[in-house]
C-alpha cells in the first residue's frame, strides 16, 4: 500500500458486491501500510488515514511489514491498538523489558460460516551481519523485536494442518520466499504474499499451494477462490483486478478520502526543476548537495533504498515530491573522517555481483574494483577529479539510517544534527529556487 488511498473506495465496493454472493470471503493485507505518500506519512498522527481506511474497508488480518516500523514503535503501538484488524506474525518475538509493543499472535483460527480457517503470519527478515536475522527496516526503531528465519520459523506450525480445513499464510518476505515457503510447506493451501512488489497476473501454483501477490500502491486487487467439498479444498482459481478499470466506489469512504487528501498542504511549489531527475544517481545528486551545501560539510552519502521515485519531473517541486522522494524523516550525523575510513566504507557497502552502487556520494566520485563480482578496492577523487588528501579528515554527512545499519570505520565518535534530511533538502531547494540533476559520481569496475 505504501500509504496510497486513492483506491480504498474501489476495494470497499468490490468487497460488499462479493460478500453480497458469497459470506466467506476474507480481506488481507499483505503489510507495509506506510511509506510514500505524505498525507499518510505527514499526518498530525502518522499513519492515521491508513488505519481509518483500512478499519473502514473491513480488512481483518495483516502480517509485519518492514516498513510498519517507519514511524518509531510508540507510534506503531498506538496505530496497533487503533486497528480493527490484527498483525499476525510468527517469527517475531517481543522483549517486554524492551518494548511496549504487544506480541502478535502466530496465527489464528477463524470460523467462517462453518469453515475452519488457519491464516499464519510471516515477517519479513533476512540474515545480517553476524548471523542475526533482521527487517529492511531502521535498526534505531528495532529495539526489544527479536527476529527470526522466516521459513524456519513457518514450518513449525505445519501440524495447523489438522486443525482447519483452509490453511493460509499471510506474508511479507517477497515472492521467491513464498516460492521456497511452498516448495516446503505443501501443507498450505494458498500463500498471500507482500514485500516484492510482484505482480502475480495469472494463477500461480507451487507444489499445490497458490501463491498471490498485487504488486503495490494499491493499483490490483488479487482475488484468491478456494472451492471446497465438505471440508477439503478441491479447486483453486485466482484474478488480478486492476483497480483503474473498476468504476464502482462506496460513496462513505469515497468522502472520507477526499477529506484526507484535502486535509495536508503539500501541493505549495518550493523550487523550480530545470531539467528532469532520471533515476536513483540523478536524484541522489540533489539530497547529497542539499546535506553539503545546508550542513556546510565535505562530504555526504545517501542510501539509494532511501530514495523512494524514480523521477522528478521538470518544472515545480512541491513539498510532495520532497517527502514522497524521502518519507522517513531520518536524522542526520556527521563525522570527521580519513580518506582511508571512506574508502573502506565505500568497500563494505557493496554487495556481490551489484552493478549499482549502493552509497551514493556527494563532494566526491569513486570507483570500485571488483574481481569475481567482490569488491576490492576503491579510488576516490574530489568532484573536479584530484584525490583526497591523505592527511587530512573531511566532514562527511549522512543520515540515521547509514549510520545504525551500515558498517563503517570511524575514530571520531559523530554529532547527530537533530533536523531530518527531508527538511534539510526542503529549506535547499527553498534557498535554490532552481535545481538540475548532476553527472553520476560512482562507477562499478
Amino acid at each position: 500500500m505504501h500509504g496510497r488511498l486513492s483506491q480504498f473506495a474501489k476495494i470497499a465496493s468490490i468487497v460488499e458486491k462479493e460478500r453480497s454472493k458469497n459470506p466467506r470471503v476474507l480481506l488481507l493485507s499483505g503489510g507495509d501500510k506506510y511509506t510514500g505518500n505524505p498525507i499518510v506519512d505527514q499526518y498530525e498522527e502518522p499513519g492515521y488515514p491508513i488505519i481509518d481506511l483500512m478499519n473502514r474497508t473491513g480488512y481483518q488480518f495483516e502480517p509485519f511489514g518492514n516498513h510498519e516500523f517507519d514511524y518509531g514503535q510508540e507510534i506503531l503501538k498506538k496505530n496497533m491498538e487503533l486497528s480493527s484488524f490484527e498483525t499476525l506474525s510468527c517469527n517475531v518475538e517481543v522483549n517486554p523489558s524492551e518494548t511496549s509493543i504487544p506480541q502478535p499472535r502466530p496465527y489464528t483460527i477463524i470460523d467462517l460460516d462453518g469453515i475452519r480457517i488457519c491464516i499464519l503470519g510471516i515477517a519479513q527478515a533476512s540474515l545480517a551481519e553476524g548471523g542475526k536475522w533482521l527487517p529492511a527496516a531502521h535498526p534505531g526503531k528495532l529495539q526489544g523485536l527479536t527476529f527470526h528465519d522466516p521459513i524456519a520459523s513457518a514450518l513449525k506450525y505445519r501440524t495447523l494442518r489438522d486443525s482447519c480445513d483452509v490453511f493460509i499464510a499471510l506474508t511479507h518476505i517477497g515472492v521467491d520466499s513464498d516460492i521456497r515457503l511452498a516448495e516446503a510447506m505443501p501443507e498450505l493451501d494458498a500463500i498471500i504474499g507482500g514485500h516484492s512488489h510482484t505482480k502475480i497476473a495469472e494463477k500461480t501454483i507451487v507444489n499445490g499451494v497458490i501463491i498471490a501477490q498485487a504488486q503495490c500502491w494499491l493499483q490490483y486487487l488479487a482475488k484468491t477462490t478456494l472451492t471446497l467439498q465438505g471440508n477439503k479444498v478441491v479447486g483453486k482459481d485466482y484474478t488480478l483486478i486492476n483497480l483503474s478499470k473498476n468504476r464502482a466506489e462506496n460513496a462513505e469512504i469515497r468522502a472520507k478520502t477526499t477529506e484526507y487528501e484535502k486535509g495536508v498542504t503539500l501541493n505549495e511549489a518550493i523550487g523550480v526543476a530545470s531539467t528532469q531527475f532520471s533515476g536513483k544517481e540523478a536524484l541522489s545528486t540533489l539530497m547529497t548537495d542539499a546535506l553539503i551545501e545546508m550542513l556546510n560539510v565535505d562530504i555526504a552519502f545517501q542510501n539509494s533504498g532511501g530514495i523512494r521515485i524514480g523521477e522528478i519531473k521538470k518544472g515545480p517541486i512541491t513539498r510532495k515530491d520532497v517527502l514522497t522522494l524521502n518519507p522517513f524523516q531520518n536524522t542526520v550525523f556527521i563525522y570527521n573522517m580519513t580518506p582511508a575510513e571512506l574508502r573502506e566504507m565505500i568497500l563494505r557497502s557493496h554487495k556481490k555481483a551489484s552493478k549499482r552502487a549502493d552509497l551514493l556520494p556527494g563532494g566526491i566520485c569513486y570507483t570500485i574494483h571488483t574481481k569475481d563480482d567482490i569488491a576490492t578496492s576503491v579510488d576516490i577523487t574530489d568532484i573536479e577529479g584530484k584525490p583526497l588528501d591523505e592527511n587530512r579528515t573531511y566532514r562527511v554527512a549522512f543520515n540515521s539510517y547509514i549510520n545504525s545499519a551500515y558498517s563503517f570505520p570511524h575514530t571520531d565518535e559523530g554529532v547527530e544534527i537533530y533536523k531530518t534530511d527531508s527538511k534539510l533538502l526542503i529549506d535547499y531547494i527553498l534557498r535554490k529556487h532552481t535545481i538540475s540533476p548532476q553527472p553520476a559520481r560512482t562507477d562499478i569496475q
